[in-house]
């Protein structure tokens, strides 16, 4: 017996796979999200030799490692005042000065203020053996926390290996009411006239050495709970968008070359739009760590790497899990995100998006053990821009570009990716080794001390009281100032 929703919910997850299969097998490449995407995962470019240069990086690395110690329990103002060491030329004021109005009524609609969220930072980034302290902002504790804990082992073990493909967005037109079979000869056949006269509309990205790098039809057939529709064709259109992170300039070109379109198949232009799930843009990042390495709460370092594959593996198995394994993921990359000006929305869309593109929502990260060591990948199609938009208005993101070293668009995704699967990987160890709450609610529980009044300088003393009485709640906090009265 299967309830209506488990019905629901199979047909969720197995239509994609049958829609496929009732596509003639000719045609299949047309119809699959993959059409025209490189096989060979950005992983499979990573050797083994990448990550054996770690005498030289820890000798590097250890300096700045140094400075950072301690980093978490000190003063606000020795934080700031290494930042300033470290980087002279950041405007630190920015850092309070938040959004004046006259630039949120510029950058919105109906703009009365602005929501500030926490700023912090990860330090001890490492990836490709150049160094990262990366802004974070984010309003959840701990997601820093771990982040930084897992970029310092990484760090000490050779860093993150991570690679980019080039900065392809994809712009689709949709074509209604036309003859599938006619339409897709007619577009392939002209593909080279159409490409020329969609650069007519991102001239601009030419002279900087982009534009339009291919336009193909895909045969979209409908749905099975929706048999009484025809099959149409989608055009795609494949952009070099150099640094921006490329939407205008895609959906400009889809509008523009949509007419032309619709004349050549004698059609009809319906949607013209970008697609965010941009599988010609993707990052990847990895770590490779020996059983050495992960030694933890007093558990061995096997151990936690078969537990963390337990962890991986239910992931894989079951989309309740995934949702919140990836959420995990996501922690990460949208805290930078947002700290970068990046559209974290666009990123969501497209993470989530991939994630599911086997017929099944699962895991972004991949886990595996190889000869005494847990690797870590993470590969996501994922859009930045390191030019235009927001980032040439907003004061602090201008301040977390400076912090990077003024990154490109591809370095900003593999920094994103790196952060991902470093908070993805401290989420699942801890929830195999000991429990989520421990870690979490420690950290939580200043939250918790602001909220019941407790001074500032007896926060510290009030966690200890409620990490000894295994309570973080609002009470256990007012217990703690009767006590202290």
């Amino acid at each position: 017996h299967v309830s209506p929703s488990g019905l629901m919910m199979r047909s969720l997850f197995t239509r994609g796979r049958a829609a496929v299969r009732a596509v003639p097998a000719a045609q299949r490449r047309l119809f699959s999200p993959n059409a025209n995407v490189e096989e060979k995962s950005l992983m499979s470019m990573l050797s083994s030799e990448d990550f054996n240069e770690r005498s030289e990086m820890k000798q590097d690395m250890a300096g700045v490692r140094k400075k950072f110690s301690g980093f978490f329990r000190r003063p606000i103002d020795e934080r700031k005042q290494l930042l300033e060491e470290l980087f002279p030329e950041l405007d630190l004021e920015a850092l309070e000065a938040g959004l004046p109005m006259e630039v949120a009524d510029m950058m919105i609609e109906n703009a009365v203020g602005g929501v500030t969220l926490p700023l912090g930072v990860a330090p001890n980034f490492v990836l490709n053996g150049s160094h990262y302290i990366v802004p974070m902002a984010v309003e959840e504790p701990s997601v820093i926390a771990a982040a930084s804990s897992i970029a310092k082992l990484v760090s000490e073990n050779g860093g993150f290996k991570s690679k980019s493909t080039g900065n392809i967005m994809t712009s689709q037109v949709q074509l209604l009411e036309v003859d599938a079979e006619s339409a897709m000869k007619a577009i392939s056949e002209q593909r080279t006239e159409l490409i020329a006269a969609a650069n007519q509309f991102c001239q601009s990205s030419v002279k900087r050495g982009g534009g339009v790098r291919d336009i193909y039809p895909r045969l979209i057939l409908p749905r099975v709970d929706a048999s009484s529709r025809e099959p149409y064709v989608v055009v795609h259109i494949e952009t070099d968008v150099c640094e921006a992170m490329g939407a205008n300039i895609v959906n400009t070109i889809a509008e523009g070359i949509a007419p032309r379109l619709a004349s050549l198949v004698d059609g009809r232009p319906a949607l013209r739009i970008l697609s965010n799930l941009c599988l010609k843009r993707r990052s990847a990042a990895a770590f490779k760590l020996p059983f050495a390495a992960l030694n933890w709460k007093g558990v061995d370092g096997e151990m936690v790497a078969s537990r963390v594959m337990e962890a991986y593996w239910f992931a894989e198995d079951d989309p309740y899990r995934a949702a919140t394994h990836n959420k995990g993921v996501m922690n990460g990359i949208d805290s930078a995100a947002i700290a970068m000006g990046q559209d974290w929305r666009a990123i969501e869309a497209s993470c989530h998006a991939a994630a599911a593109m086997g017929g099944a929502y699962g895991s972004m990260t991949k886990y595996s053990i190889e000869d005494g060591h847990l690797l870590g990948k993470l590969e996501m199609p994922m859009a930045c821009g390191s030019k235009g938009g927001a980032l040439t208005t907003h004061p602090l993101y201008k301040l977390t570009h400076k912090l990077l070293g003024h990154p490109d668009a591809q370095t900003i995704c593999q920094i994103l990716v790196a952060v991902g699967l470093a908070q993805n990987f401290a989420a699942i160890r801890a929830l195999a080794i000991e429990g989520i709450q421990k870690g979490h609610m420690n950290l939580h529980a200043r939250n918790i001390c602001l909220n019941a009044g407790v001074p500032n300088e007896l926060i510290d003393e009030c966690r200890e009281f409620m990490t000894l009485k295994k309570k973080w709640d609002t009470a256990t906090a007012e217990e703690f100032l009767k006590m202290r009265a």
